[in-house]
């Protein structure tokens, strides 16, 4: 585990779900506390290993590397860990510098011989509304979407549209899309857009404000809006969609979905390579959008 602050904590807790019982932790600086600050219920049955270099990783033998390191430093870590482990676990996004070409870079990365698969959890969650509302057509999508997150201006969509963009793409059920940018507003705590995609208008609205205490996810389908509320019931978070104020959609955790089946399909070839070929187009979009 390379990075165990913000997201990186909850991959431990989805390691620790998905029945992982040696975990090495691994950081920036050495912090001789750092498993004690893990927020996490702990057992007996989970080992913790508090790494302090690349030797002792090595002797760790990781068969799997969870990545989540903050961006700037994302690809010279993939580069690395590349060489210690075969199979990586990328946060979002892959990779981005500003006032780079994120999208050669990423496919520079994907040619890697590791098994890479970048966390996108809003497939999931799309998936499962598609499943569950069975709508025919979409013709347009609002996605907002306010965090806690410190990223400020520009920085604010490179950490929230691959969630927008994901999420999209899944629901609109298509392999190929075409697309065209239509607006692009930028604030310093939001970020604004609105892009068709085959078609479809897509509106996104993205905000982050480290004030905040609690992430806030709402999209509309057309017509139809819909909350997402999480309920943390001690090592694990619930999900309900809740429709149009009164209907309540069950739905599994996105991020414990798509974590854990990626832990299962390191192997599985074509699940690999859709996911690689998922993240290029979110990258080539994404970087359009925010040189706009």
């Amino acid at each position: 585990m390379v990075g165990t602050q913000g997201i990186g904590q909850a991959h431990v807790r989805e390691f620790t779900n998905f029945g992982i019982n040696k975990i090495g932790l691994f950081g920036k600086k050495f912090d001789k506390n750092r498993i004690k600050k893990l927020k996490i219920e702990k057992t007996n049955l989970i080992k913790f290993f508090n790494l302090r270099n690349f030797s002792e990783i090595r002797k760790f033998k990781p068969k799997v590397v969870s990545i989540c390191s903050p961006t700037k430093l994302r690809s010279q870590h993939i580069h690395n860990f590349s060489k210690i482990s075969k199979n990586l676990l990328i946060e979002k996004p892959l990779i981005w510098k500003n006032n780079f070409n994120n999208y050669d870079e990423a496919k520079k990365v994907f040619k890697l011989k590791n098994n890479l698969i970048v966390n996108l959890p809003m497939i999931s969650l799309a998936s499962q509304i598609s499943a569950k509302e069975q709508i025919k057509k979409i013709n347009k999508i609002n996605f907002d979407y306010y965090t806690n997150g410190k990223n400020t201006f520009k920085n604010i969509p490179v950490d929230l549209l691959p969630h927008a963009l994901s999420f999209c793409i899944t629901i609109l059920k298509k392999n190929v899309i075409s697309y065209k940018i239509a607006q692009v507003k930028q604030k310093k705590l939001s970020w604004n857009c609105i892009i068709y995609l085959n078609n479809c208008k897509c509106h996104f609205r993205l905000r982050q404000n480290k004030e905040k205490k609690t992430s806030k996810l709402t999209f509309k389908l057309n017509n139809n809006r819909y909350f997402r509320k999480q309920i943390k019931i001690k090592n694990i978070y619930k999900n309900l969609i809740i429709k149009n104020k009164k209907q309540i959609i069950k739905v599994k955790n996105p991020m414990t979905e798509y974590i854990l089946k990626s832990l299962k399909n390191f192997n599985n070839k074509e699940y690999v390579s859709h996911n690689n070929k998922f993240v290029l187009l979110i990258t080539k979009i994404s970087q359009e959008l925010i040189n706009y």
